[in-house]
């Protein structure tokens, strides 16, 4: 038996990756939302208004499947 139905892979982010001791995890269908989530809790809980292009490439270098 074949199944067709298409499988979509979720993202993963460990905060502490990027910003060492947060234990803060972000869950998101893609990259682009995992990227929306981040910007909020940085905003939030790290007092980050503005991500440098480095700092972003940090983030996307530490998204993951799920």
């Amino acid at each position: 038996m074949h199944c067709s139905k298409e499988v979509k892979m979720s993202k993963i982010l460990e905060c502490g990756a990027v910003v060492p001791g947060c234990k803060f995890v972000i869950h998101g269908e893609s990259d682009e939302d995992v990227m929306m989530k981040v910007s909020e809790h940085a905003r939030a809980v790290h007092g980050v208004d503005h991500m440098s292009e480095q700092l972003r490439a940090q983030i996307r270098d530490a998204i993951r499947d799920a």
